[in-house]
């Protein structure tokens, strides 16, 4: 099975902090075969275990930028529970959308460069 985004920089930190899949497993007070179906895609990534591996690696000093991001990524599934109507509308707009893979880049950009000058 294809490892995930949030697989891959969960990895990547994890070999940066010098910590094997059992050890991270023992930290965390689970398996080792929970976190890597988590990694790989086999497990859909619940909200608290994000959390709690965010919170890991930034204590360790290795934070993971858009952590969230990725594992909702990974779940193909994103909440749009709590938010104003606008926001909810915006998102059903792009999950039903045929945009190119440019268009999206030139989307990704453009928020990119909104939040940037906030």
């Amino acid at each position: 099975m294809k490892i995930t985004k949030f697989g891959q920089e969960v990895r990547q930190a994890r070999g940066q902090v010098k910590k094997t899949l059992m050890a991270m497993a023992n930290d965390l007070g689970t398996s080792p075969a929970f976190l890597s179906a988590m990694e790989t895609g086999r497990n859909k990534i619940p909200a608290p275990w994000v959390e709690k591996i965010d919170k890991y690696f930034k204590d360790l000093g290795v934070p993971i930028e858009n952590l969230s991001k990725y594992a909702d990524a990974a779940n193909e599934n994103v909440s749009i529970s709590g938010l104003p109507l606008q926001h909810q509308l915006l998102v059903s707009g792009f999950a039903k959308s045929d945009f190119s893979q440019e268009d999206l880049q030139r989307i990704r950009e453009f928020f990119e460069n909104l939040y940037a000058n906030r």
